[in-house]
């Protein structure tokens, strides 16, 4: 897969932001640098990244597919239940052991937080 202008941007996007964004936010965030970025551009550019876990989608419950860039470490995320933003937290993330039941298998997990974040907590 060749690094094209696109993909620079969106890996630039994804940096600058610090936090996972939508695939909204990817698309609007690129075009400010590229202003003819095509919807299907992006949508292509990231799913071929994510099949080579150049950047990576996390799933919420009731919330967008969002994507960021590979962590050192797995990490908890923090959603903002007002702007509906979601931030990694910087706090190194280690899953209790879990006994499921027979024939199921365990492939990853995840640590949510939730509350305000501080834009939304200056408004209240």
């Amino acid at each position: 897969m060749a690094n094209t202008q696109q993909r620079e941007v969106i890996l630039s996007v994804l940096k600058e932001a610090g936090r996972p964004i939508t695939r909204e936010e990817v698309l609007s965030l690129g075009r400010q640098q590229i202003p003819r970025l095509g919807s299907a551009t992006v949508n292509r550019a990231i799913r071929e990244m994510t099949e080579t876990f150049q950047i990576i989608g996390v799933d919420f419950p009731g919330q967008p597919r969002r994507y960021e860039l590979p962590a050192e470490q797995e990490h908890p995320h923090f959603i903002c239940r007002s702007c509906n933003k979601v931030f990694d937290l910087p706090v190194a993330m280690q899953l209790p052991e879990v006994h499921v039941p027979k024939g199921f298998v365990v492939t990853g997990g995840e640590v949510v937080y939730s509350g305000k974040c501080p834009a939304c907590s200056k408004e209240a």
